[in-house]
């Protein structure tokens, strides 16, 4: 549990699904080459709840380390319009994580192939 008035260490959030084709490429490098390892990064693979998404396809898919969230409200929260789009994001103070209740976005985009993750947290994550 975070202490009040305490920034908590980022967790890249990536919002995902498990139908589209689009994703594919992101599940497999996430899974492989893990650029968010680089920065010592949680890992949260954020897809619409459930009664939208395969349960036992997302968790087989989930890279090792990481941790499943299925949320359609964080969507909306974090304005997430399209799969592939990434958050790096930090709880607010007295929160538990940034994908329960959103907390302070230091970086959002929408991605189109895995290869733009690792520039794009060296660019969030300068002093990294």
């Amino acid at each position: 549990m975070t202490v009040p008035g305490t920034a908590t260490a980022p967790a890249l959030l990536a919002f995902l699904t498990t139908g589209c084709s689009v994703c594919r490429p992101f599940w497999e490098a996430l899974a492989v080459e893990p650029p968010q390892r680089e920065h010592s990064l949680a890992l949260v693979v954020v897809t619409p709840s459930p009664a939208l998404e395969d349960r036992l396809l997302a968790e087989k898919l989930l890279p090792s380390g990481a941790t499943l969230h299925m949320s359609s409200d964080t969507w909306f929260a974090y304005g997430v319009t399209r799969a592939g789009t990434f958050a790096l994001a930090t709880a607010r103070p007295g929160s538990a994580n940034a994908w329960e209740q959103p907390g302070e976005v230091l970086g959002l985009a929408t991605l189109d192939n895995p290869g733009e993750l690792a520039p794009l947290l060296r660019k969030w994550l300068p002093a990294a």
